[in-house]
């Protein structure tokens, strides 16, 4: 019966790839956060069907959309597509085997990043740039394509006015940044898969974590290299700066995610209904100063430890 099942779950799964692929497509807005699943039809898949089942539905959509672009004219954009597949297989490997939730989704933004700067390298060498002038040619273009779905009414423009930045000065800032900017993109995706794949599949693709994950905290360690990053800031040489920047949002993000693993730690113990928890949950990533507020609390959870995980055992009588 399950092996009657196979074709039915390789079929379903690269239907769903398609869908979610064309939807991030022709979606102007929704579309933004629906790219960021397109990992998890992978990911399942290869839970219900095996290895084979997961790399042919990747090869079969990379074929189909390859196919549509050569003969039909319609446009295509294989490269993004084959990005979350190398994500999605390489969290599925990854989850597979005995290893912390911190290395599977560390390993897996990891090759995303790496095969991201490889075709970056490629495609500059192709049209004869720069590193530098390819990059900041991508950021210009990544905005151009961002501020026309989201910014219709110019509020993007009207925040940086007020900022004191210019367009030019911000982008160029962008590019600097990239880095950076591209590791907290590979593992924000790399985690809200992870986490959807945990919900969603077997003990197969997610074998349970030693650690619950609203029990999550950042290495003790990682305040030190917080604290160089800031200091660094106030050196005289721009490219120590520029480094120190790179590493201070890293380390941002990654308190970020203990923030909200505090307040899912509140959820549960409170046992908050999850239509509830969503929602609040958007509200933290729509709202600035809510974000802010998040990485402080993750923070300062190393000295407040919120949640009482470094409490002495009550001594037995």
């Amino acid at each position: 019966m399950a092996a009657k099942q196979l074709p039915l779950q390789v079929i379903s799964g690269l239907v769903a790839l398609l869908l979610l692929y064309y939807a991030s497509v022709q979606i102007p807005v929704a579309g933004l956060f629906l790219s960021l699943l397109l990992p998890l039809p992978i990911i399942l898949t290869i839970d219900r069907a095996g290895w084979w089942g997961g790399l042919l539905i990747v090869a079969a959509a990379l074929a189909i959309l390859w196919y549509l672009e050569q003969f039909t004219g319609v446009k295509a954009e294989v490269l993004p597509l084959l990005h979350m597949a190398i994500l999605g297989v390489t969290l599925a490997i990854l989850a597979a085997r005995p290893l912390s939730p911190e290395l599977v989704i560390g390993g897996a933004a990891l090759a995303g990043m790496l095969f991201q700067v490889g075709i970056f390298l490629v495609l500059a060498q192709q049209q004869g740039l720069t590193t530098m002038a390819y990059l900041e040619q991508t950021v210009a273009t990544v905005w151009s394509e961002v501020s026309h779905v989201l910014d219709k009414d110019q509020m993007l423009e009207k925040e940086l006015n007020q900022a004191g930045l210019t367009i030019a000065e911000m982008l160029t800032l962008m590019a600097q940044l990239a880095p950076a900017l591209v590791l907290m993109n590979n593992t924000v995706v790399a985690l809200l898969n992870y986490l959807l794949s945990c919900a969603l599949g077997t003990e197969r693709s997610c074998a349970p974590p030693k650690v619950p994950l609203p029990c999550w905290e950042a290495p003790g360690w990682l305040v030190f290299f917080l604290i160089g990053a800031g200091f660094s800031l106030l050196m005289p040489y721009q490219v120590l700066r520029l480094l120190a920047l790179n590493v201070l949002l890293v380390c941002l993000l990654l308190y970020f995610f203990q923030g909200v693993a505090i307040i899912a730690f509140g959820f549960q113990r409170f046992q908050v209904p999850r239509f509830l928890r969503w929602s609040i949950y958007l509200l933290l990533i729509l709202i600035k100063p809510a974000m802010l507020l998040v990485v402080i609390m993750g923070l300062v959870d190393l000295w407040l430890d919120f949640r009482r995980l470094h409490q002495p055992p009550p001594s037995e009588a």
